[in-house]
């Protein structure tokens, strides 16, 4: 059995999670009956008692002819032609120890956020399988104490349905007594309503461009799935990284989720261990199967990244310039301190010279001409 919860009556209002909320469990062993007929054959299986989730659980769900339609778990699944009818039922367990009023209504199935599928809400326009469910008694049913009534139902395929699939959800819903602060809390079960239209199965499958942001130290790529066929179909993803030493893949998440007809699912995948200095290519490749039936890849547009350590590069480019800077200075202060020197020496050998030859320099004998010092104090070459 699955389950969907909704809160009503103001942002704080609670959820009663007493069911699985993933609408990707309703379609396991999902089997597309895409022969033509008013119904699939029915499958000889022993009358059901107790729905097993419902055990221990406040109310539960159940297709009147369990085991008897084209999907598995207690959903109603049917192949139809576009005009034909057919007749079903749900049967409703009250599993409490008091009387409770459930609403039902047909509803559109929409491919839910973060994957998966979740039906339309209750006051929206239905447009698919939602419209096409017809209830033939009140849309409020009351279910005493321990007890179990039946609600039945009809579908009506429009004249002019394209072929294919097209999903629908039958909704039971209970309605708590307000709490303090005036909340409602609505627990919801949802059956997965399917009907094959026979014709051509149409598999097709195409994908957004594949966006990348960084992310954590690493690159993170999404890119969106559309189902552009006519048949329901589930997918699995990785995105293939070339360039380096050698190729790998990463798996795109959420994996395995369904997707109906014109609807999308996004799927993300996350590249870390980037390389300081190098070049990757990554492109998104994603499989569509329809259960037991074909498969189809495709692959998205290639990314190209290119990798170079700018902050290390500049770092060291800086302090090889300033080391160049401190070298040329340093070179030049150093050769104007040997060019003084080597004045220094030539005067002091000059002074020497005209000591020798006994004419001593203009303004007496122990001025050093030229060298600003005494003559054996210093200096001496």
């Amino acid at each position: 059995m699955n389950s969907c919860l909704r809160a009503r009556g103001g942002a704080n209002a609670s959820r009663r999670a007493r069911f699985p909320a993933l609408w990707c469990l309703l379609l396991t062993g999902l089997v597309l009956a895409l022969a033509p007929g008013a119904q699939a054959a029915p499958a000889p299986v022993p009358s059901p008692g107790l729905p097993e989730s419902a055990a221990g659980a406040p109310f539960g769900v159940q297709a009147g002819l369990y085991g008897l339609t084209t999907l598995t778990g207690g959903h109603f699944g049917y192949a139809l032609k576009a005009g034909a009818r057919i007749e079903d039922s749900a049967v409703i367990y009250n599993e409490s120890d008091e009387a409770r009023t459930f609403h039902v209504y047909g509803a559109d199935v929409a491919n839910a956020a973060g994957g998966g599928l979740a039906p339309a809400q209750e006051g929206q326009q239905m447009r698919a399988v939602g419209a096409w469910l017809k209830l033939d008694s009140e849309a409020s049913v009351t279910v005493q104490p321990k007890s179990k009534a039946t609600v039945r139902f009809s579908l009506t395929v429009p004249d002019g349905t394209p072929p294919g699939s097209h999903l629908g959800s039958l909704v039971t819903a209970l309605r708590t007594p307000a709490v303090s602060g005036g909340v409602n809390t609505e627990t919801r079960i949802a059956r997965l309503v399917e009907v094959t239209v026979p014709g051509t199965a149409d598999l097709q499958v195409s994908l957004t461009e594949l966006e990348h942001r960084p992310a954590s130290g690493g690159e993170e790529f999404t890119v969106t799935v559309r189902n552009t066929g006519n048949v329901l179909y589930t997918f699995a993803g990785t995105l293939n990284i070339t360039g380096g030493s050698s190729a790998r893949t990463v798996p795109l998440t959420p994996t395995g989720i369904y997707v109906i007809p014109g609807g999308s699912a996004t799927v993300t995948g996350r590249l870390a261990d980037l390389p300081a200095l190098g070049h990757r290519a990554v492109t998104a490749s994603v499989t569509a199967s329809v259960p037991g039936g074909a498969a189809k890849t495709v692959d998205s547009n290639t990314v190209r990244l290119s990798y170079f350590p700018w902050l290390t590069a500049t770092l060291t480019v800086g302090g090889l310039v300033a080391l160049g800077l401190l070298l040329v200075i340093t070179r030049e202060r150093r050769r104007a301190w040997l060019r003084r020197r080597a004045k220094e020496r030539t005067a002091l050998r000059a002074l020497r010279r005209e000591l020798r030859a006994g004419n001593p320099p203009a303004g007496g004998p122990h001025q050093c001409a030229g060298s600003g010092r005494t003559p054996g104090t210093g200096g001496a070459a």
